[in-house]
C-alpha cells in the first residue's frame, strides 16, 4: 500500500452540508467524496469510474489552519412578484489541508502525476473553491502501514471519541472538536440518481485528539491518521 499526502491551501473553500436551501453551511474540511472527487476529476475519470476509485482509496485529513470563517448573503427572487428569499452561503477564507489517500501503487502514482497534469482544473468543493498548493512541494508519495495510536490531528470517528477524550489546545486560530455527518460513499439507484451514505466523524484544529484507548490508523511516513 501506498500513500499520497496533499497539501493544500484554496483561496476559498465552501463544502455544502446538505441542511436546507436557505443556509449553505460548510463543512470546515473536505469531505471523503468531495476529495476523491478532486481526484477523479484530475484524472478524468466518468462517473463510473468515480465509483470505483471510491472503493480503492482510504481517506483521512487534518485540518492544519482551519482559515477566516465568512459569511456571503444574496438576494434570490423566483420570479418579479415573488417574496425575496435570503440565502447565507459559508466559506472558510484561506484554511490549509493536509489531504491523505492510500491505496494500490497504480493508483496512488496515477493519482499523484493527475494532479500534477490535470484533465479538469482540480477544485475542492463547489466551483469557486480552486485548490492552490500550501507549498512548492506539496504532493509526497509515501510509505504507510498500519498502526495504532491515541494522540490524533486527523479526524476521528465520533463512537470513539464519545468513549472518552480530550483536545489539546495548541494554537490560537483553531476549531474545538465538533461533530458532522460526513458522506463516505454513494448508493445509486435506477431513476432516482446517488444518495450519500454518511458516517459520524469529529473534526477539530490547532491542536490534537487524545482518545482514551488507541485506535487503528496508518501511518503515512510515520504520521498517524484515521482514515475512512
Amino acid at each position: 500500500m501506498l500513500g499520497l499526502i496533499v497539501e493544500v491551501r484554496p483561496l476559498q473553500a465552501h463544502f455544502r452540508i446538505p441542511y436546507n436551501s436557505l443556509l449553505l453551511d460548510s463543512y470546515p474540511f473536505p469531505p471523503r467524496t468531495t476529495a476523491i472527487g478532486m481526484l477523479a476529476g484530475a484524472m478524468g475519470l466518468p462517473e463510473e469510474a468515480f465509483r470505483e476509485l471510491l472503493k480503492k482509496l482510504r481517506y483521512g485529513v487534518i485540518i492544519a489552519d482551519p482559515g477566516s470563517r465568512v459569511e456571503e448573503k444574496a438576494a434570490i427572487f423566483k420570479s418579479p412578484n415573488s417574496p425575496l428569499y435570503p440565502i447565507t452561503k459559508t466559506l472558510f477564507h484561506m484554511p490549509t489541508y493536509r489531504l491523505f489517500f492510500a491505496g494500490d501503487e497504480g493508483t496512488i502514482e496515477k493519482a499523484h502525476d493527475a494532479l500534477l497534469d490535470p484533465v479538469f482544473v482540480p477544485y475542492l468543493g463547489d466551483s469557486e473553491s480552486i485548490i492552490y498548493p500550501a507549498r512548492r512541494e506539496y504532493l509526497h508519495i509515501v510509505e504507510v502501514e498500519g498502526g495504532q495510536e491515541s494522540k490524533l490531528r486527523s479526524l476521528v470517528p465520533s463512537e470513539e471519541y464519545a468513549s472518552g477524550a480530550r483536545f489539546i489546545l495548541l494554537k490560537r486560530n483553531n476549531l474545538f472538536p465538533r461533530e458532522y455527518q460526513m458522506p463516505v460513499d454513494f448508493t445509486y439507484s435506477r431513476g432516482k440518481g446517488r444518495r450519500a451514505i454518511y458516517q459520524n466523524v469529529v473534526a477539530f484544529a490547532g491542536g490534537y485528539i487524545e482518545l482514551a484507548n488507541p485506535i487503528d490508523v496508518l501511518l503515512f511516513a510515520g504520521e498517524p491518521v484515521f482514515a475512512f
